[in-house]
């Protein structure tokens, strides 16, 4: 009986090793779930480098480069010494109340010039409120944190708007490398927010079975929005700390998915909740269609820029800052 129970064991244990190897050979044939190269492969060597928060731009440089690449235009990205793309320093005197935006490369105008992004021309029609811009391209929620942390409060800001891209949400897992640096990412432990590393190589996260149960965990548990919870939660006490006002913005893409759907009325049911102002322009952009975006690309062009100038101008004239 003995031979007989531990034969079957073993069968049962060459059909399961049998089942995972099928699995992740299949996974490897149809190329998904690849793992991320370590160290990080540089999508953007010539524009950006790496700081211990995440990345930024070179300091105090000016380049042009081509983009988008299939119908480019000259784009001149100018940086400051904080690494921001401004041409302008942020720690420059200057008696007027300030707005810092929070984001990634829709808020710091990739594919627009400097001057066609919606802070420059939301400064113009709010030439009493000074418009701190500290986006970055493939910037996620806890990096727009992190840099919140690191240079935006030191600007003491009257406003912080937290802008959240609905792409941004998924940014937060642990394999993601924005620009491509091995970025500091943030964890739950015990329902606190932590700062680890960025994962480096093991067997377990090489397999891509492995990869594909956990973008799935990712995908079907509360995971993503308890951590996407908790970033937020932490900005929201940094403005309680530091007395600024704390103001959160969608950024939706160029079709309203379920997935958008999804996203921002998640974000509104947050706002409500911390009783922090919420802007979702999504029906202005969306009324624009593809006009608001550059061609067969996911970033907003200039007439996607004025929309949100527009709708920000209407926001902020309803509200008092500190």
């Amino acid at each position: 009986m003995k031979g007989g129970y531990k034969g079957k064991l073993c069968l049962v244990a060459g059909l399961m090793v049998s089942a995972v190897l099928l699995a992740e050979l299949s996974l490897r044939v149809a190329g998904k779930d690849v793992p991320v190269p370590y160290p990080p492969r540089l999508r953007h060597p010539e524009l950006q480098a790496y700081e211990p928060y995440g990345y930024r731009f070179y300091p105090s440089r000016t380049i042009s480069i081509p983009y988008p690449p299939d119908h480019p235009r000259e784009i001149i990205v100018v940086s400051n010494r904080d690494g921001f793309r401004a041409r302008r320093e942020l720690d420059e005197r200057d008696q007027r109340r300030r707005i810092v935006f929070l984001g990634d490369g829709l808020v710091s105008g990739d594919g627009n010039q400097e001057s066609e992004r919606f802070t420059n021309l939301l400064e113009t029609l709010e030439p009493s409120l000074r418009m701190d811009n500290l986006g970055m391209t493939s910037f996620g929620p806890d990096l727009m944190l992190r840099s919140l942390e690191t240079v935006g409060v030191k600007l003491k800001p009257a406003l912080a708007v937290f802008c959240m891209d609905t792409d941004g949400f998924r940014r937060v897992r642990p394999e993601y490398d924005g620009a491509g640096f091995p970025i500091p990412r943030y964890e739950l432990r015990s329902g606190q927010l932590v700062s680890v590393p960025f994962p480096v190589p093991t067997f377990r996260n090489q397999l891509r079975i492995s990869i594909a149960l956990d973008r799935l965990l990712w995908e079907r548990t509360s995971r993503q929005w308890d951590l996407n919870r908790a970033i937020l939660d932490r900005f929201e006490e940094l403005a309680t700390q530091r007395h600024f006002q704390a103001a959160i913005m969608f950024l939706p893409g160029s079709g309203d998915t379920a997935e958008d759907k999804e996203r921002r009325a998640w974000l509104k049911q947050y706002s409500d909740s911390h009783a922090t102002p919420f802007l979702d322009p999504s029906d202005a952009i969306h009324r624009a269609g593809n006009d608001a975006f550059i061609p067969d690309n996911p970033h907003y062009g200039p007439a996607g820029h004025q929309i949100l100038a527009k709708e920000l101008d209407s926001f902020l004239r309803g509200r008092t800052l500190p």
